[in-house]
């Protein structure tokens, strides 16, 4: 019997995905649990309103106070523990060097983005920013999606911010004012996305319902009915496992090329995702093998989930954009599907068109070349290339699709080097590997929430780094 809907009472603690416990900066208190229970309690030891509902005056405010940084600070390292314990088995690919790139790609953004940010804000001013987050409620195949905008915040200013603190290059009151202009853009574009006064999934009990319904209707209403087990059915989750698996190599084994939204509730009672595969994205050079293969940036899917038969007890889509169940297969319980493809970024939604799910041999052949080619180009390349083009892929994709809509982003190029690395990032490059730095200690200040120490009391909210040592 599917009792998902009970999560969504005001009362209801949610499900224990798994066992693990938080504790970060609240070590005199319990310690915080996954789920919907973890997002309350967070809730409940902020000492501002910051993670309530807001308003869009509070949004358009030019900066955060000490509090608000603080909770937010908080509120964030629990939840990327939150996202990254239900991710964990993901580890560390045997082919790139993920561990390494990802440290240094989070210290170059707390360096480099708040001048890039800051720029794009004065370009098309707060309302702007905010623009560009609504802009998704009306796409498929966008960019501007749950992971992307999390990241922002969650993985340039918190795990940016805590690996730096955990190399001791930088102190805790350092560079207040640039985080709050990370988390202020960060928090303008989630607003304006979901625009129910929260900013993540998980303040909303993991749902991510961003959609219009007139504009959502017209693609339900393409969507192919199957069975288990038929021909329809094996030949549209083979091609959302390629296309998956493509999206994730092309972004060197991250999840920036995924999107799923939801769950939405259908009239018949069972739930849709809205699922977005970025298969080539076209600012990264190796992305060349897709353009032979005449790969699409994206192919969007539509997931009709039979609820009731599978027994769905919770579902959360987070703040990383991907759907986990419980129980944990949804697979087999897939009932009808639809493909949409988007050639390029910026090809016009009117231009967005429908692939029948007995046409997708094509496709599917075209995205196991380009995923052949791929990893072969990848395998022959140095360690120092693979942990560069992963640099680029968090750095430059977690704000690229910002910068686009606000037009703003061949002036980043041309006016503030975004393609350049900072060069105390360049240099940090021959620490991460010592004394296990990148495999055990950001991990562990990461995963723990130790290493996301809160700004004093007394602070200045202008702070920025003065003395260097």
């Amino acid at each position: 019997m599917a009792d998902y809907k009970q999560r969504y009472e005001e009362n209801d603690e949610g499900l224990r995905f798994q066992d693990l416990e938080y504790v970060g900066n609240f070590h005199d208190l319990p310690p915080v649990p996954d789920g919907i229970l973890g997002d309350r309690m967070m809730r409940q030891r902020a000492k501002s309103g910051v993670l309530e509902k807001v308003s869009k005056e509070e949004v358009l405010k030019d900066e955060f106070t000490i509090d608000e940084l603080n909770d937010l600070n908080n509120y964030l390292a629990g939840n990327i523990w939150d996202v990254l314990v239900m991710r964990a088995t993901e580890g560390e690919s045997g082919m790139i060097p993920r561990q390494q790139y990802e440290i240094l790609a989070f210290m170059n953004e707390f360096y480099r983005w708040p001048e890039i940010l800051q720029m794009a804000t004065d370009e098309v001013g707060a309302q702007g920013i905010m623009d560009i987050g609504a802009s998704a409620r009306r796409e498929i195949g966008t960019k501007v999606n749950c992971v992307h905008d999390w990241c922002i915040g969650a993985v340039g200013f918190g795990m940016g911010r805590c690996g730096l603190l955990a190399l001791e290059v930088i102190e805790p009151d350092d560079y207040i004012a640039e985080s709050n202009t990370i988390l202020k853009f960060m928090q303008r574009i989630l607003w304006g996305k979901r625009q129910d006064g929260y900013i993540l999934n998980s303040q909303d009990r993991y749902r991510c319902q961003i959609h219009e319904s007139d504009f959502l209707q017209p693609l339900i209403d393409q969507m192919e009915a199957f069975e288990q087990g038929s021909p329809a059915h094996d030949d549209f989750m083979r091609f959302n496992a390629a296309a998956e698996l493509l999206s994730f190599l092309d972004h060197y084994d991250c999840r920036l090329g995924l999107g799923d939204t939801g769950p939405y509730p259908l009239p018949n009672g069972n739930i849709l995702i809205v699922r977005d595969l970025f298969t080539n994205e076209e600012a990264y050079h190796w992305s060349d093998v897709c353009d032979m293969e005449n790969v699409p940036h994206c192919y969007s899917l539509l997931l009709e989930i039979d609820a009731e038969a599978m027994g769905l007890n919770e579902i959360r889509v987070n703040d990383i954009s991907t759907t986990f169940t419980r129980p944990k297969n949804y697979i087999p319980f897939v009932r009808s599907g639809a493909v949409f493809v988007r050639e390029k970024w910026n090809t016009p939604m009117s231009e967005v068109y429908p692939v029948a799910i007995s046409d997708l041999a094509d496709h599917l052949k075209g995205v196991q070349n380009a995923t052949f080619k791929l990893y072969s180009k990848t395998a022959r390349m140095s360690r120092r290339q693979l942990i560069t083009n992963g640099l680029y892929v968090y750095y430059i994709d977690m704000i690229l699709p910002h910068l686009r809509l606000a037009g703003v982003y061949d002036k980043a190029c041309t006016d503030l080097n975004f393609w350049e690395i900072d060069r105390r990032v360049s240099n940090y490059y021959y620490e991460i590997d010592k004394r296990g730095f990148a495999q055990e200690t950001v991990p562990m200040k990461i995963f723990s929430g130790s290493g996301y120490l809160p700004f004093s009391d007394g602070a200045s909210v202008r702070r920025s780094k003065y003395f260097h040592t």
